[in-house]
């Protein structure tokens, strides 16, 4: 009985959603577009919590799309499957690392950076471009945060450096290293074109070195930068004589110096199973924490105080990626990602046609921030390949533009896990000064790399 009352809604909530998606796409993707609009808009201008944002809005516009209860259930329930892991995986790997860090593991390397480096910025964000390609080289993007932001993030405050430099240079590098065969955009694109992964990316190796050296003048720039707004001072410490950094006594407390050895060994454990091994990277991280807590912090009330001390970190920002994933729930169940990418490439005049993959190249960053990732790489590539053949544009074209200058906004989709994981680790970076601060930086970078291909002939006109 109660079966037979909910199936009526259901269908006509399903006839609806057909309605919709098939007699009224320029609905959609009004719908879409404004959903996305409102988001953005929100979150640059903190006018309510993220995670209330991607609740309340996405909800209202698979609302107007169409979707009744049971649609919206459906949509909630796939979307956040899809975070969860990496919500769980922030958790641990944020407090694992805030721990390692109370420990002392890192100022070894802090200490000599500071020494060496001394007031002298630049050599800082050199280190974190060079360390941040090296740690890229598996080709994962949450490796190379987990890597570099916690090492170097106690360097930047200390020297005064605004963390939001760090983000923008570890951005800068993962972008140019992204196009590996090996990472995931480039391993998508030969799929889309069926070309050999090997060969798509052989064609691209000069690029790439060009690229390595752009990301490195480009991290002397933004260390030149910071100096001129005087960073290079030492703070919140006094340097001692051999210029390591005096702490309090309640911090230096926590400080384990005769363990520096094991927990070092026992983090580069934990990064080689999350890098060659197939368990699930929070997993690695809880075994992690676990290990870290019973040697480091032997009595119980210990380790709940050091707990505690990072709840809020480590709890605030997975809270608003569960929450992303109600947001792309609804824009892949409700049709509107296949409508906006339809009407993204119908504004196109005619005239710029044979120009389609500079056009779709130029703006691949801010469209690769709504669309997210697979959406962009499955949903619009292969889109944007169809059209552009109709006006003479090679595949190879369109696809090696759009791939080349997507792979700068990795960092900045305000969607994305890896962006939520990058600004946790960064000390705490809003979202709104991250957005704001590396966006048009990495913007611009990606239409050097795409002039830059062009005058290597990797792109054609």
């Amino acid at each position: 009985m109660e079966v037979a009352q909910k199936t009526p809604r259901m269908n006509r909530g399903l006839k609806k959603m057909r309605r919709h998606s098939g007699e009224k796409p320029g609905m959609l993707a009004v719908i879409g577009f404004s959903m996305i609009g409102i988001i953005v808009f929100l979150l640059m201008q903190e006018k309510m919590h993220p995670a209330l944002v991607f609740v309340v809005v996405p909800v209202i516009a698979a609302v107007l799309a169409g979707a009744g209860l049971d649609d919206i259930s459906k949509f909630v329930a796939s979307g956040v499957g899809k975070t969860t892991s990496v919500a769980i995986l922030f958790i641990f790997s944020i407090t694992y690392f805030s721990i390692m860090n109370d420990v002392g593991m890192f100022d070894p390397l802090v200490n000599c950076l500071t020494r060496r480096a001394g007031n002298n910025v630049v050599l800082v964000t050199v280190a974190t471009t060079v360390i941040a390609i090296i740690a890229h080289l598996d080709g994962a993007l949450a490796s190379t945060i987990l890597v570099t932001c916690p090492a170097m993030l106690p360097v930047y405050q200390r020297l005064n450096i605004r963390p939001v430099v760090m983000l923008v240079c570890i951005g800068a590098a993962m972008s140019i290293m992204n196009l590996l065969p090996w990472g995931g955009p480039t391993a998508r694109v030969a799929a889309i074109t069926g070309m050999d992964v090997q060969l798509l990316w052989t064609a691209m190796i000069p690029l790439q070195i060009v690229g390595l050296i752009m990301a490195l003048a480009f991290a002397v720039y933004m260390g030149m930068v910071e100096k001129r707004r005087g960073a290079g001072i030492p703070v919140d410490c006094v340097a001692g004589e051999d210029g390591a950094c005096v702490l309090s006594p309640e911090l230096e407390a926590l400080k384990r110096p005769k363990l520096v050895i094991f927990n070092l060994l026992l983090t580069a454990l934990v990064i080689g199973l999350l890098c060659f091994t197939k368990l699930p990277a929070y997993f690695d991280f809880m075994v992690g924490l676990a290990i870290c807590l019973i040697v480091n912090f032997p009595k119980v009330k210990d380790q709940t105080a050091r707990i505690k001390a990072h709840a809020a970190d480590a709890l605030s920002v997975p809270a608003v990626l569960l929450t992303t994933g109600i947001f792309l729930g609804v824009l892949t169940g409700t049709k509107m990602l296949d409508a906006m990418a339809t009407s993204i490439i119908a504004i196109v005049p005619n005239v710029l046609g044979p120009y389609l993959h500079l056009v779709m190249g130029a703006f691949a960053v801010p469209i690769g921030m709504m669309l997210g990732t697979d959406s962009y790489f499955f949903g619009l590539v292969p889109l944007a390949i169809s059209v552009g053949q109709k006006f003479g544009v090679d595949q190879l074209d369109m696809a090696y533009s759009m791939l080349i200058a997507k792979n700068y906004g990795v960092l900045v989709t305000p969607h994305a896990a890896t962006t939520y994981l990058a600004i946790g680790m960064a000390g705490g970076v809003s979202l709104k000064e991250h957005l704001s601060f590396c966006t048009p930086r990495l913007w611009l970078l990606s239409l050097i790399a795409l002039a830059t291909a062009l005058a290597m002939g990797v792109i054609h006109f």
